[in-house]
C-alpha cells in the first residue's frame, strides 16, 4: 500500500528558513524592544482528514499574528513570546480552529563561570481530524481534537567559555491534557519529568566531545480498561561531538543507548541505538545544504508501546538575489509499532520560494506533497497541500 501526501508542518520549517523579512522593533523607554509579526496565507489541502479513500479538500485561510517582549544588556536577557494561529476552512467549517501560545525565556549570567536559563511555554493546540488520536479516522468524528500543553525547562551550566571542560544541569517538566472526547483522550493525557547532565570538553580545534546522560519520567494519570499502563521511564546515555571545524561546515552528532522501561510487566522494554545528528555545508554563501537524521523509540498516539522511529531530512536553500530565495526538500519517516502488527513509512517532498517584496514584506508560494505507506489499510493515504503566504513586519 502506498500513497502520497503533503506536509503543512514541513512547509512551516521551510518558510521559517526561507523568511527573508528584516522585522524592526519598536523601542520603548523602558529599554523593551517589542516586534510584532503577522504571517496570512491562503493554502488548499486535497486531502484535509488524511484518508486513503474518499478524500475532501478544502480551501484554508490562515492568520497568525505574534509578538515578542525583548529586554537585553547584551549578555543577559529577558523575552515574552505571545502569538495567536487561526485557520478558516471554506468547505469544512467544523475544522476552523483559534490556537495560541505564550512562552517566556531567559537567560542569566551572574558570573563568568555560571549561565542558567529558564524556559516557560503555554500552548494551545488543535489537531486536525485524520492525526493524533484520531488518526485513520477521517471524518468519522465530528470536529478536531483540541488540547494544552505546559512545558517548564532550566539549564545550568558551570565553567567559564574559555576552559576546556564544562557541566550542565538540566530539568524540564512537561504536561499535556485534552479539551473534549474524554471518554476517549483521557488516556493519551500524561505528564513528565526530565533530568539530565551535559559533560562537555573543548578540544581546542573548534570542536566539543560530550557526553549526555538523562532520564524521562513519562506517567499517563488514567488506564484504559483491559489495556496496561504506558507509563514508564526513558533512560538515555549518548556521546557526541559538535563542531565548526571550518566556514564551510558546522553540526553536531550524537549516538547512544535507550532503554524505555515500562511500569508494567505486560508490556516489552525497549533496549536498543539511538542518534541524532545534524549537518550543514555552506560551500558558497547563498548556497546551503543542511542533512539531518535521528532514531529514538517514542511514546505511541493511538496504539501499541512504543514506535521504533527513524527520521533522514535533506535540504537545499538557495538565494538566488537579494529578493529570492528557494528551498527543495525530502524527508522519510519510517516507524515500526511494538506490542501491535504495524509498519508505516512516509516520504515528504517540498519546494518553496520566498520573495522580500519590501524590507517588511515577505510574500512565499510553497507545494508539499506527502506519501504515507502503512501495513494497516486505514493509515496510509497522499495529501498534496500548495498555498501562498505574506508576511508583514513593522
Amino acid at each position: 500500500m502506498k500513497k502520497s501526501l503533503l506536509a503543512t508542518a514541513l512547509a512551516g520549517t521551510i518558510f521559517n528558513y526561507a523568511h527573508a523579512v528584516e522585522p524592526a522593533g519598536f523601542n520603548t523607554e523602558s529599554g523593551i524592544v517589542i516586534t510584532p509579526l503577522l504571517n496570512v496565507g491562503v493554502k488548499n489541502d486535497n486531502n484535509i482528514f488524511s484518508q486513503p479513500a474518499n478524500e475532501e479538500s478544502s480551501a484554508i485561510l490562515t492568520v497568525d499574528p505574534t509578538v515578542n517582549f525583548l529586554l537585553s544588556d547584551g549578555i543577559n536577557s529577558y523575552s515574552v513570546d505571545a502569538g495567536l494561529k487561526s485557520a478558516t476552512y471554506f468547505s469544512s467549517s467544523d475544522d476552523n480552529y483559534l490556537d495560541g501560545f505564550l512562552a517566556f525565556d531567559m537567560h542569566l549570567e551572574p558570573s563568568s563561570q555560571s549561565r542558567f536559563d529558564l524556559n516557560a511555554d503555554l500552548n494551545w493546540v488543535t489537531e486536525p481530524r485524520g492525526t493524533g488520536i484520531t488518526e485513520g479516522l477521517g471524518d468519522s468524528v465530528d470536529e478536531p481534537l483540541s488540547y494544552s500543553e505546559q512545558i517548564l525547562a532550566a539549564t545550568y551550566e558551570f565553567g567559564a567559555l574559555s576552559t576546556n571542560g564544562k557541566l550542565a544541569f538540566d530539568a524540564r517538566y512537561y504536561n499535556k491534557g485534552y479539551s473534549n472526547f474524554e471518554a476517549v483522550t483521557q488516556y493519551r493525557e500524561y505528564d513528565s519529568f526530565l533530568l539530565g547532565t551535559t559533560l562537555s570538553y573543548n578540544t581546542g580545534a573548534a570542536t566539543d566531545l560530550f557526553l549526555e546522560l538523562s532520564k524521562d519520567a513519562i506517567r499517563y494519570e488514567k488506564v484504559e480498561a483491559g489495556r496496561a499502563s504506558l507509563s514508564s521511564d526513558d533512560y538515555r546515555a549518548l556521546i557526541g561531538v559538535k563542531w565548526e571545524a571550518t566556514a564551510l561546515t558546522t553540526g553536531s552528532a550524537k549516538i547512544g543507548y535507550q532503554n524505555k522501561d515500562f511500569e508494567s510487566d505486560s508490556r516489552a522494554n525497549f533496549s536498543g541505538l539511538s542518534w541524532n545528528a545534524g549537518i550543514t555545508w555552506q560551500p558558497l554563501t547563498y548556497t546551503l545544504i543542511d542533512f539531518s537524521t535521528s532514531r529514538a523509540a517514542r511514546d505511541p498516539s493511538v496504539e501499541g508501546s512504543y514506535i521504533k522511529e527513524s527520521v533522514h531530512t535533506l535540504g537545499w536553500t538557495h538565494g538566488w538575489n537579494q529578493q529570492l530565495n528557494t528551498r527543495l526538500g525530502v524527508s522519510y519517516t519510517k516507524e515500526d509499532y511494538s506490542g501491535v502488527v504495524r509498519k508505516d513509512d512516509t516520504t515528504t517532498y517540498s519546494a518553496s520560494a520566498t520573495y522580500a517584496l519590501f524590507r517588511w514584506v515577505d510574500v512565499g508560494v510553497f507545494a508539499d506533497f506527502i506519501d504515507k505507506n502503512s501495513t494497516r489499510d486505514t493509515i496510509y493515504f497522499d495529501k498534496t497541500v500548495v498555498g501562498v503566504n505574506f508576511t508583514f513586519a513593522m
